[in-house]
């Protein structure tokens, strides 16, 4: 029992040392974290991801790709046919995606992501302003 508890417990401080630093665990340091499951702990993938995931709930974690996943979720909606965001819906979003991360990130950084997203998904920005322009949107750096 000893032998199978070990590499379950250096796995789940592992997972809790990612996070030391920020709660918000990014895409690359999560992959790192689950490697380390992998290989050196001797988990299989499933198992790694569930402990992580039990070990990030536990501290109030939050993983870039399930954040991710839940603004996409947003825009997906707030995009409807023409695949437009207007300049609100993307203060909300990004504003949503702080939540999601407990603020764990800075109000550009959500910016960033979020359109970051919106070109990985095809979707543009609506005109805004009383002379219609995307000058709000080309001004964020991804």
């Amino acid at each position: 029992m000893a032998d199978t508890e070990d590499p379950r417990r250096r796995f789940a401080d592992l997972v809790k040392l990612s996070g030391l630093t920020s709660k918000f665990i990014d895409r690359d340091a999560e992959r790192r974290v689950l490697e380390e499951g992998v290989i050196r702990c001797g988990l299989s993938l499933d198992e790694a991801r569930g402990m992580m995931r039990a070990v990030a709930d536990d501290n109030d974690y939050v993983f870039e790709s399930e954040t991710e996943r839940r603004v996409r979720q947003i825009l997906d909606k707030q995009a409807g046919k023409k695949g437009k965001i207007s300049k609100k819906q993307f203060d909300q979003t990004a504003s949503i995606l702080r939540d999601f991360t407990n603020s764990s990130i800075g109000e550009q950084e959500a910016r960033r992501q979020v359109k970051r997203i919106m070109i990985e998904n095809g979707w543009k920005p609506r005109r805004a302003g009383i002379l219609p322009t995307q000058r709000w949107y080309k001004g964020i750096e991804v």
